[in-house]
């Protein structure tokens, strides 16, 4: 969903303009103005449907529910920060980067990632929380290397690009007692790791609000860059307390831009609540329109 399908409860409309990221940031400083903020615009919603197929059965609930989404891209399309944060040999001279003498005194320290403890080593002895909580506003900018991992398949060969796996944050990850339909969403703001970094600054740049000129859908999936998206879910059977695992990849064609989920809830003739299965990939352009065509 994007525009007003974010805005209305049940809703949808716009958002364009050249979203190509061509590393030239010259036109940023204008662009991510974007006449303003005049017109507020939420970002676009990224949504996933999980259904319990046992929702009718006595003990049929996942209890304790997660649901853990990673966002599969190539190393050289990522963001220069988590590249950056990903490479063991990488220095961080934040004090550089904040213009003033007083900030780069208290903050340039050398911050390191190695991959046997996955623990961060900091030249001052800083914690992660520590570091950030230290920066303010700018630590809360700085990529968790937790939450990133950097794969190469085949080093020697460079047949293949290094891969980075970026975990993607849920509204609502997880569910104490899941019976019946789980949707979960994903929000494509300034930390979105589905994104072009050229759109992930403007979003910045803009107070957090999608830029203005983004407004069809063309753009919103042109702003969009990523192999696959991977979901997966893990809770305990209420019945047999056995671990339940299921698991969901999504590639980039299979995102509809424009469109939300079909309600599969209905009565039925004795009164109870059941779930139309049949639905559960079902979708209808958003209200306010602007879908793509499918």
């Amino acid at each position: 969903r994007f525009g007003s399908g974010v805005i209305l409860p049940d809703a949808a409309s716009d958002s364009g303009s050249d979203c190509e990221d061509n590393g030239d940031d010259t036109d940023d400083d204008t662009l991510s103005a974007d006449s303003s903020l005049s017109k507020k615009i939420p970002c676009p919603v990224l949504e996933f449907r999980v259904v319990n197929r046992l929702f009718a059965e006595v003990g049929g609930e996942i209890m304790d529910a997660t649901l853990n989404v990673v966002a599969n891209v190539d190393a050289n399309d990522a963001d220069p920060r988590i590249r950056d944060a990903l490479d063991p040999l990488h220095r961080i001279h934040l004090g550089s980067k904040t213009g003033s003498s007083t900030s780069s005194s208290a903050y340039e320290s050398h911050s390191e990632y190695t991959d046997s403890n996955r623990s961060w080593l900091s030249g001052d002895g800083l914690t992660p929380q520590q570091l950030i909580s230290k920066l303010g506003p700018l630590g809360a900018m700085l990529p968790q290397k937790r939450d990133h991992q950097a794969i190469i398949e085949d080093p020697s060969a460079r047949l293949v690009s290094k891969r980075i796996f970026s975990k993607m944050l849920i509204e609502t990850g997880d569910h104490p007692f899941f019976k019946r339909v789980w949707l979960a969403r994903h929000v494509l703001n300034e930390t979105s790791p589905v994104l072009k970094p050229k759109i992930r600054r403007m979003i910045r740049r803009n107070g957090g609000y999608w830029p203005n000129h983004l407004k069809t859908h063309e753009h919103v999936r042109d702003c969009l860059q990523f192999n696959q998206i991977l979901v997966s879910l893990n809770g305990v059977s209420n019945v047999s307390a056995s671990d339940v695992y299921a698991q969901k990849i999504y590639d980039f064609v299979d995102i509809n831009v424009g469109y939300q989920f079909v309600n599969i809830l209905y009565r039925d003739a004795d009164g109870s609540l059941k779930v139309d299965t049949d639905l559960i990939n079902d979708v209808k352009e958003q209200n306010g329109g602007g879908g793509e065509p499918l």
